[in-house]
Formats: C-alpha cells, sequence, structure tokens
C-alpha cells in the first residue's frame, strides 16, 4: 500500500512539472521561458504601449522617428528596463513620460546593459544626457524634467541627440 501511495505522488509531480514546463512556468533565472524560448517580459514592461519619439535635431539635418515603448503610468516607470534580456534592452528604447515636470533620479539595479539617458525639459528641449551602466545609481537631473528616453549605450550619439535636440512623442 505504501508502494502505491509513493507513486502516486511521483506521478502526479511529474504531470505536474511537465504542465507547469508547457505553460512557460518554469524557466532560468533571466525568466519564465515560453516554448520557443522566448523570456517572458515583466508584467509593467509589457503593459506599455508601442508609439513613436520624433528627433529633432539642432542641425538642418531632417527629424527622424524612432519606434519606442512609453512609459506613462508610475509602475511603468517603475519597471523600466529591469529584468529585460540585453537584445530587448538594445532593440527598444523607453519613453518616459511625466504628468507633471519633476526632479528624478534613476537606477540600473536589475538591467543587464549600459544606456543612454537623455533628460527633456517641459518644452520638449533636451537638457541633459547621460551615460548609466549596470548597477549603478545617483542618476538623474538637477532640474525638473517632463520626459526622458533611455535607449542602449551608444545610441543617442549614433541618433543625433545632444543637449538642445527637441525630442517629442509622435501622437
Amino acid at each position: 500500500m505504501k508502494r502505491w501511495i509513493v507513486r502516486i505522488i511521483a506521478g502526479l509531480v511529474l504531470a505536474g512539472a511537465i504542465l507547469l514546463g508547457n505553460a512557460g512556468l518554469v524557466g532560468d533565472s533571466a525568466g519564465a521561458r515560453s516554448e520557443s524560448g522566448a523570456a517572458e517580459r515583466p508584467t509593467a514592461w509589457q503593459s506599455m504601449a508601442a508609439g513613436e519619439v520624433i528627433i529633432e535635431p539642432t542641425t538642418d539635418a531632417e527629424s527622424r522617428r524612432i519606434r519606442v515603448r512609453i512609459a506613462d503610468e508610475a509602475s511603468e516607470r517603475a519597471q523600466g528596463m529591469q529584468h529585460l534580456p540585453p537584445e530587448v534592452i538594445r532593440a527598444t528604447p523607453i519613453w518616459f513620460e511625466f504628468p507633471v515636470p519633476r526632479r528624478t533620479s534613476w537606477h540600473m539595479r536589475n538591467v543587464r546593459a549600459a544606456l543612454d539617458i537623455a533628460y527633456v525639459d517641459d518644452n520638449g528641449r533636451v537638457i541633459g544626457i547621460e551615460r548609466m551602466t549596470p548597477g549603478g545609481s545617483g542618476y538623474g537631473s538637477d532640474a525638473a524634467i517632463a520626459a526622458a528616453l533611455e535607449l542602449a549605450a551608444g545610441e543617442a550619439e549614433r541618433l543625433g541627440i545632444q543637449v538642445g535636440t527637441r525630442l517629442r512623442r509622435a501622437r
């Protein structure tokens, strides 16, 4: 009788593990994995809308648009790039939007790749750009900002974003 109960329990544990694995709930420390092997994204990151930011350079160069995720809710702004794989960070800038301009601080805990951050005032002008490295903290602008754009390290320069550049969300 005892062996029978042990076999039933072992069978239930095995069945549970198979079901959890097929549901994408068993994975490594980088996040749960789906059948295709793609890392699941944090809920707050998934809730960010997709959109575009228009870059209006300070030179005669033409304006350009980049695809971004929009963090306009507190939970989305708190999430940022945390717990995302480096390839997602490199491919997906985030536009942080604040309902009222404010002084902010930023950290890079749980972020797996270096970032550029452009601080944007309420007139849409970049007032500062900073390079942030994984594990770092204490980043931020002394002036109040209405928005910020986080991109993979080196992307601000590649896109011609500098102090004075105008950035605005395409509506």
